[in-house]
């Protein structure tokens, strides 16, 4: 399910629920896809919902991110689970994805232009 949050109209927020695994994780790679190609760069994924993020899932995040900031947008994590942000911590995605608890947090970085990438 795709939503545009009401602060921003440029920023789509993704909303994904259960278990990201290979068939799940396919179908949000076509919806980052198809935000990308209509040139939309700012993109939340909520993640309030999600028990379990595979190998393939988090590889999507990796795969979008590149281009995503090379047209100065950014992907941000939104309302990670504790068992989620578990795997997060230990693959030490922090290294290139933030993650964040609120919507209004979230929203707000990408005004920041602040990014997770270390200098």
């Amino acid at each position: 399910m795709i939503n545009r949050t009401a602060e921003k109209p440029k920023i789509y927020v993704v909303r994904v629920g259960g278990y990201m695994e290979f068939t799940t994780a396919d179908e949000l790679d076509n919806v980052i896809a198809e935000i990308v190609d209509s040139r939309c760069y700012n993109i939340i994924i909520d993640l309030q919902h999600v028990e379990y993020i595979s190998s393939r899932g988090w590889s999507i995040f990796l795969t979008k991110i590149k281009e995503i900031r090379e047209n100065d947008g950014d992907l941000k994590l939104l309302n990670m689970n504790e068992n989620v942000y578990e795997v997060y911590k230990v693959l030490e995605f922090f290294w290139f994805l933030k993650v964040y608890e609120t919507m209004s947090d979230a929203v707000a970085d990408f005004d920041s232009g602040a990014s997770p990438m270390p200098e």
